[in-house]
């Protein structure tokens, strides 16, 4: 057992005590019932909210299922046990909360400041995006190795798509990556040190945060 097969162990409190899978001979009505009320995606769903409100110790097979008002049988429909859900909800993770970066490349035309103003939008708005999701997940990492490491590989990834960005304006590197790093690091900072402003008041000083970040390329 690795150390974080042991944390989830811990975490859990289920270990040993996991539910049968349904077996065909014993799929009657009752049983298919679970099946065909939830789907996969609505106990990810469910085990989200579940992250983002108490950490990954609230990620637990029967509080979901008390919290989707169904039996712990049905969760076996769609996953092999815990550990088969948290990696499940840390793909929905990678999957959903860096759709809408990716999507800033594919935009026609390559305009690198109208792509920078998306990117913007999307952490203003939260546009495809949730810092707290987010947040949820960067205190997991910090129990679990093999979450910490998916994590460093999404922020790279994200870095590379504000690089391209920079890139697109007109910055040649070194000098485009560090502006990538800039705008990265102080943005993740922002929602890492809490500090509660105002949808109206971060719209106010976008203008000073874009022309600090931004800047004037080279001609």
């Amino acid at each position: 057992m690795t150390k974080d097969d042991a944390y989830y162990a811990r975490a859990e409190g289920e270990g040993t005590r996991k539910a049968r899978r349904p077996t065909k001979g014993s799929r009657g009505k009752r049983n298919a019932a679970p099946r065909e009320a939830l789907t996969r995606e609505d106990w990810i769903l469910a085990a989200r909210k579940a992250l983002i409100k108490g950490g990954i110790g609230a990620v637990r097979i029967v509080p979901l299922a008390e919290a989707l008002k169904v039996t712990r049988g049905g969760f076996y429909w769609h996953f092999k046990g815990r550990q088969d859900l948290l990696d499940a909800l840390l793909d929905d993770w990678v999957r959903t909360n860096t759709a809408a970066f990716e999507d800033v490349l594919k935009e026609p035309g390559r305009n690198g400041r109208a792509e920078f103003r998306t990117i913007v939008d999307i952490w203003v708005n939260e546009k495809g995006y949730s810092p707290a999701w987010d947040a949820a997940v960067r205190n997991w990492a910090g129990l679990s190795r093999k979450v910490a490491a998916v994590v460093k590989r999404v922020d790279q990834h994200r870095i590379d798509i504000i690089h391209q960005v920079f890139l697109d304006v007109g910055y040649r590197d070194p000098e485009a990556l560090v502006r990538a790093r800039i705008t990265y690091f102080h943005q993740v900072g922002y929602y890492a040190l809490g500090l509660e402003e105002t949808r109206e008041r971060r719209l106010e000083l976008l203008p000073i945060y874009t022309e600090s970040l931004i800047g004037k390329p080279p001609a």
